[in-house]
């Protein structure tokens, strides 16, 4: 672990916990279909922005971990997962709402269909990629030492993906929120974490 990088991600943990933070309030208000389409760009648009700030701060803490093959995984597979998130963010939250404004038979009913179908599969995908991303990040940061939020990383990650894996869960409204809304959190508690210790002059006192 790098001490002088560790100090320097004081404030992007302090932009993680807030923006996941923010992320998870906003999931609980997710539109639904009878919201307007202002309302479902303005909500889709907020989390879009949000979740976009996860993959740069945790690329911060790959190269305060030290980067090796486990730390490149652990981002590679989060920013995929973040690509995921983001394309089914957009079908649902612009896409979708854009084809509601052409009068009444233009849109045949199987692009909606088909809309919906890309959406579940780029959000499921993503939504595995990014939980294999943050079991790996828990696994390095239980390799060094941060045994805590790297035990709760790796449960929450392995645990997030692999319920989507088996069918136990899905991306629907309900599955969606509570495979988001863990992630979130975990990221919330890590943010908090690296905003805490950044003062710490030694980071083997997690």
């Amino acid at each position: 672990m790098d001490t002088d990088k560790l100090q320097s991600l004081r404030w992007a943990g302090a932009a993680l916990a807030g923006a996941a933070v923010l992320a998870a309030v906003l999931m609980h208000y997710h539109p639904h279909g009878d919201d307007t389409a202002t309302q479902i760009r303005v909500s889709h648009g907020a989390l879009l922005l949000l979740i976009a700030i996860q993959p740069a701060v945790l690329g911060l803490v790959a190269r305060a971990l030290g980067w090796n093959l486990l730390t490149a995984l652990a981002l590679a597979f989060f920013v995929f997962g973040t690509l995921g998130a983001l394309l089914a963010g957009t079908i649902n939250g612009f896409v979708v709402p854009a084809m509601w404004a052409y009068p009444d038979g233009e849109i045949a009913p199987g692009v909606t269909d088909l809309a919906w179908q890309m959406n579940q599969a780029l959000a499921t995908l993503g939504a595995i990629s990014a939980g294999t991303g943050i079991a790996l990040f828990g696994a390095a940061l239980w390799r060094a030492d941060w045994r805590i939020i790297g035990g709760v990383g790796l449960f929450v990650g392995a645990m997030s993906a692999g319920l989507l894996v088996v069918g136990v869960t899905d991306m629907q409204f309900e599955g969606a929120i509570l495979t988001y809304v863990a992630q979130l959190l975990w990221l919330a508690a890590l943010g908090v974490r690296l905003f805490r210790l950044a003062s710490v002059s030694s980071p083997s006192n997690p």
